[in-house]
């Protein structure tokens, strides 16, 4: 993190109360910003990755820097005081300033980044990766992706991954999320099937209808749990322990199965009997460890996939 000097913005507002102000730089100023922002020294000292002790001792050497007490504190939590109000407007300005600073040293020293990005992700969620990820080679020769596929999500915080891709916010307080867009679902089968049961098709008479779907172990997923719950209640007649292996089933005539609308949208011969099943709708969540915000190459994988899932959303594809 850049540090930065903040002496004459606050001796500007206290120069007669600290005239022999020490010198203090943004790393110091951050542990306000989680106080105030926290609430409680044992919230801001989580986040902080402190114990409450230390982040304590902290507060007391930077209050004796600036010379006022910067922060109340009370059993049940604590507040800034008015001037520690004033210190922490500006020492949030100050940490907006230093991200955009990182910003555009990333861009520019993006072209010569280089190294290993492992992202972590789903089946799904993999499949969208792969099929649209060939343009950023070219744009980054340096950089090496491996796209980790898992249905178990590896510990960001033990660097199993750099990135995870998945269809939740993570809970963890030091990992830094972000929201990338809504996957969707919808009933799809190939021209074939729909040609040879179409008075069954344009029905919705689906006991009729062969379908593709999850093994048993996988039977709770919530996919196959809407597809059994159709009515007529259809057993798939194959079952598959891979998502990918539903794509192959139905787009090779073997019945109907629940996709993801992007898989369907890149198959030229699915026609779709359910277009988009709302309550299958899933929120993505990209996450990585607030460690790596500032490292090129991770930066660059996370603004291309964010340019992916923006032509995802406003396309479809």
């Amino acid at each position: 993190m850049i540090a930065y000097s903040i002496n004459a913005h606050i001796e500007v507002k206290s120069r007669h109360h600290a005239p022999n102000m020490k010198h203090m730089n943004w790393d110091d100023l951050r542990l306000l910003s989680l106080i105030a922002q926290e609430g409680t020294l044992r919230g801001a000292a989580r986040k902080a990755g402190l114990s409450p002790a230390t982040l304590s001792r902290r507060l007391d050497a930077l209050e004796e820097a600036v010379g006022q007490k910067l922060v109340e504190r009370f059993q049940g939590g604590c507040i800034p005081t008015a001037f520690g109000a004033d210190v922490f407007a500006l020492a949030d300005q100050m940490g907006e300033i230093a991200l955009e600073v990182e910003r555009t040293r990333d861009r520019q020293d993006a072209h010569a980044a280089s190294g290993v990005v492992r992202i972590n992700t789903d089946e799904w969620l993999s499949y969208f990766l792969t099929t649209r990820f060939a343009p950023f080679h070219e744009a980054y020769p340096n950089i090496e992706v491996e796209i980790v596929t898992s249905h178990r999500p590896y510990n960001l915080a033990r660097r199993e991954a750099d990135i995870a891709i998945r269809p939740y916010r993570p809970e963890q307080l030091d990992l830094v999320t972000r929201h990338m867009g809504t996957l969707s679902f919808g009933l799809y089968c190939s021209r074939d099937v729909a040609t040879r049961h179409a008075a069954a098709f344009a029905s919705q008479q689906w006991a009729s209808m062969p379908f593709v779907g999850f093994d048993e172990p996988r039977a709770e997923f919530q996919s196959d749990r809407w597809l059994r719950a159709l009515p007529g209640g259809p057993v798939p007649w194959m079952r598959c322990s891979y998502g990918l292996g539903i794509l192959d089933g139905v787009a090779h005539g073997a019945g109907l199965g629940v996709l993801a609308t992007f898989l369907a949208n890149d198959q030229h011969d699915l026609v779709a009997a359910i277009a988009h099943i709302p309550e299958l709708d899933q929120d993505i969540w990209l996450s990585m460890h607030g460690g790596l915000r500032t490292s090129a190459r991770v930066r660059a994988v996370v603004d291309f996939m964010g340019q992916v899932f923006s032509q995802y959303r406003e396309t479809g594809r």
